[in-house]
């Protein structure tokens, strides 16, 4: 059984790599099965999406989005990868978590959050996806050379529209990415923990969503995510969450106080990569 097992990941690997070759080298869908593929995966997708034109190196931004990041980092500790957070181009209130510790988050969403709880409720968010293993997980249900035939077709069909092409369009490719929504509901309350853990109130999460819901309706976050669940689902069971759990979060307020945005720095930081 073993030796059929190795016979057929042997098999799709090489499918994977002769699509890479004829595809300019598109993301790899093997199952992740240690972390220096887990790596590799998330630099593929890097590499992929800084060869599109949808990575910013130059935001007003990174600075606020690294030092919430670090602390939600911090609070998620121990983790097995390095973490890295990345402003995409796009309008849309987006983010996603890939293999090996990358988070993107769109200029959208950058623009939309009212403070940096509701940042560090999307990064709580995104980092709990890698933590609970939930993309691991989607790369290793991957159905074999027929999924990743689908998946590289799909890619050669927006590789042609390259210069209009648009984020959710591209990423939304990404296998990986389409997550239950038992796992959004996870992710969703542990997010909240690693925001509460790294400081920041919980009840940024809620009030996220809330922005979500004025400009989306009950579309969801995380458009990228093929079976997200609802908005108001989302926000009465995470409220639910943080008010029976006193031991967890304590007694945050849940008013809204800040509204002012994420602070901005004045020459624009620039992407730094660890």
């Amino acid at each position: 059984m073993r030796r059929l097992y190795d016979v057929h990941r042997a098999v799709v690997y090489a499918v994977v790599m002769l699509f890479m070759a004829a595809s300019c080298s598109l993301p790899h869908l093997a199952s992740a099965d240690n972390q220096a593929e887990d790596r590799q995966i998330g630099q593929q997708v890097y590499n992929d999406m800084l060869g599109r034109g949808l990575i910013v190196t130059r935001s007003p931004y990174y600075a606020a989005l690294r030092a919430t990041g670090q602390r939600v980092s911090f609070a998620a500790r121990p983790i097995s990868f390095t973490m890295n957070f990345v402003i995409i181009e796009g309008n849309g209130v987006n983010a996603f978590s890939a293999p090996g510790g990358n988070v993107y988050v769109t200029e959208g969403l950058l623009r939309t959050v009212d403070n940096q709880d509701e940042l560090a409720a999307v990064l709580g968010h995104e980092t709990a996806h890698l933590v609970l293993g939930h993309v691991v997980k989607r790369l290793n249900t991957q159905k074999g050379i027929s999924a990743v035939s689908q998946f590289i077709q799909r890619f050669v069909h927006s590789k042609g529209s390259q210069n209009t092409a648009t984020a959710a369009g591209i990423v939304g490719n990404y296998g990986f990415l389409n997550f239950s929504r038992d796992q959004e509901y996870a992710a969703d309350q542990e997010g909240a923990v690693l925001a509460a853990k790294a400081g920041y109130n919980p009840y940024g999460t809620l009030w996220f969503f809330q922005d979500v819901a004025q400009l989306y309706g009950d579309a969801g976050f995380e458009q990228f995510v093929q079976q997200h669940p609802s908005t108001k689902d989302r926000t009465a069971r995470v409220e639910r969450y943080i008010k029976s759990n006193p031991k967890k979060f304590g007694h945050p307020s849940p008013t809204l106080r800040v509204t002012s945005g994420l602070p901005q720095s004045t020459t624009g930081d620039t992407l730094k990569l660890q």
